[in-house]
């Protein structure tokens, strides 16, 4: 078994999702604000935002060397709810103070080194593998569900996070705050960006759940994708 899984994102008329330039007083507030809203046990995001939350200091390295199987890890931790960092190479650091409310579990992949993984432990963060090289997010997601039992979980992902969501399958509902804007700028990033590995693969298909008008421009539409048959 798996987590229910919600990718919730902001995004213009084009789907475009860089917000710096948009013009927008708070504009992180409409997409906390709806994020609030949804229950859910944890919240995913990809390394680059995880490193907005995590210590800006390099970790303190112990002398010797570590003989740590890479295997999962379960810290010590009250919380019920989870912030999970998607960190294939293991480049975010993590200190007691780098996220109070919520237990840190990061995704990894084999080829980090057991040195990271020390750093990991005496920080008491809990990880999970995905893969040799490269992650298998069923497998992470089984993994989320059997260790932390995280029933459901949001995705607040960059367009490549939620695009390896969806290529895989394995988005649910998409949560979208939809701004007045158009951003119409050439390679801005968009709210799903799939490897281009993926010829022939059909498009993900979603029927409206819900539609609530929100501070008179703003729209926040809920969508439950329509599984295959196959």
């Amino acid at each position: 078994m798996r987590p229910y899984v919600i990718c919730h994102m902001m995004g213009t008329l084009d789907g475009r999702i860089k917000s710096a330039h948009w013009g927008l007083k708070n504009a992180s507030k409409y997409f906390e604000d709806q994020a609030a809203k949804i229950k859910v046990d944890a919240w995913l995001a990809g390394r680059t935002t995880m490193e907005e939350f995590s210590s800006q200091k390099p970790y303190r390295r112990r002398k010797g060397r570590f003989n740590l199987p890479k295997t999962d890890f379960v810290a010590e931790h009250r919380g019920k709810s989870f912030a999970v960092a998607i960190d294939p190479s293991g480049k975010c650091h993590w200190d007691s103070k780098s996220m109070p409310s919520e237990h840190i579990i990061e995704v990894l992949t084999e080829k980090v080194s057991t040195e990271y993984l020390d750093h990991l432990r005496s920080s008491g963060v809990s990880y999970v593998f995905g893969g040799k090289t490269a992650l298998n997010l069923a497998l992470v997601l089984r993994k989320l569900r059997k260790c932390f039992n995280i029933r459901r979980l949001r995705i607040d992902g960059g367009g490549h996070v939620n695009g390896s969501f969806l290529k895989a399958g394995l988005i649910d509902e998409f949560s979208l705050v939809l701004s007045p804007l158009a951003d119409g700028r050439t390679g801005s990033p968009s709210v799903f960006e799939v490897s281009d590995d993926s010829a022939g693969r059909k498009a993900t298909r979603f029927r409206i759940k819900s539609i609530r008008r929100i501070d008179r421009d703003f729209l926040w539409i809920r969508y439950v994708a329509v599984k295959s048959s196959k």
